[in-house]
């Protein structure tokens, strides 16, 4: 394999979301809640756009938090039933619900149908969405957090970064509504497309790989003003929100620097972030992820409680 195709494929893996099944490596206790099932949060030709809502059971904090489901830039539930519940029992949801957090598992429109400003688009929608109907979920509307992991952590970055106040003229109660959330977490994201791994990172994959950016943006004008514009990087400001990183410093997929960069972005803007470096961790998963959490819960419980 050339060292193209091979970031390349590297790029791609970085893009999955991987819902890991190894029960044997998962610590936290399951926790009891009462689910909510696809409920639609807006429409695309035709097409509804849904999101579950989980509500733990035992010592909820009425504080709710926003879950990318995302994957290479796809988004599906499972249309096994059994398959959907052991899923929602590793630690990406339970690990929240261990916390007390209600949780919306957010789906958003996939490529190669739509492209990933689209999809930023869908999840600033669900945030509108949860935030309107707050009260019904009985979660603080103006505390909430967005988490996501790999292609899903870019997702909710972007939309951390980019929230807005919402449109007063707008037809669609939703969209009248702040996009604004107050805490994001990410863990093992890509952050700056442009320079993947090293400066200008991107023309290798640009010459490898030509459709991976075509499946990206449908169409390419100017591949790197494309790119940077799905980059959170250069969308922190000094109002950006909280942000705890958790990556891995042997992840071959999605590089450490890119947790690294934006860290060191928000430092420069002397905002709160935090960065938690797993030794030897790879990509996606690595036994022990789980005791993250209770420094999560720690860090979402500060900037989210009253």
């Amino acid at each position: 394999m050339t060292k193209r195709n091979f970031l390349a494929a590297v790029l791609l893996l970085a893009l999955s979301f991987a819902w890991p099944i190894k029960a044997d490596d998962f610590k936290l206790e399951p926790v009891k809640c009462r689910a909510i099932e696809d409920v639609v949060y807006g429409h695309k030709d035709g097409l509804a756009l849904t999101l579950d809502v989980m509500i733990p059971e035992t010592k909820p904090k009425n504080l709710g938090v926003i879950l990318i489901v995302s994957g290479s830039w796809k988004s599906k539930k499972s249309d096994i039933p059994a398959e959907e519940t052991m899923l929602r029992g590793q630690h990406w949801a339970q690990g929240l619900l261990n916390g007390g957090y209600t949780l919306f598992l957010v789906r958003h429109g996939s490529t190669p149908r739509y492209a990933v400003p689209e999809m930023i688009n869908d999840i600033r929608r669900s945030v509108r969405f949860v935030r309107l109907h707050a009260k019904e979920y009985n979660v603080d509307p103006t505390r909430l957090g967005i988490v996501g992991g790999s292609s899903g952590g870019h997702l909710a970055l972007m939309t951390a970064l980019t929230g807005d106040d919402g449109k007063a003229d707008a037809k669609d109660p939703v969209e009248r509504v702040s996009s604004r959330v107050q805490v994001a977490m990410a863990w093992f994201p890509p952050t700056d497309m442009v320079n993947w791994g090293s400066e200008n990172g991107y023309k290798l994959l640009e010459k490898a790989r030509p459709s991976l950016f075509q499946d990206m943006f449908g169409k390419i004008t100017d591949l790197e003003a494309q790119l940077k514009s799905i980059s959170p990087l250069y969308f922190v400001t000094p109002d950006a929100p909280p942000l705890f990183l958790v990556h891995g410093d042997a992840d071959k997929t999605v590089p450490l620097q890119q947790s690294q960069i934006l860290k060191a972005k928000y430092e420069e803007l002397k905002r709160p972030v935090q960065l938690v470096v797993q030794p030897g961790g790879p990509h996606t998963y690595w036994p022990g992820i789980e005791k993250n959490y209770p420094a999560i819960w720690e860090w979402f419980d500060r900037y989210l409680k009253p």
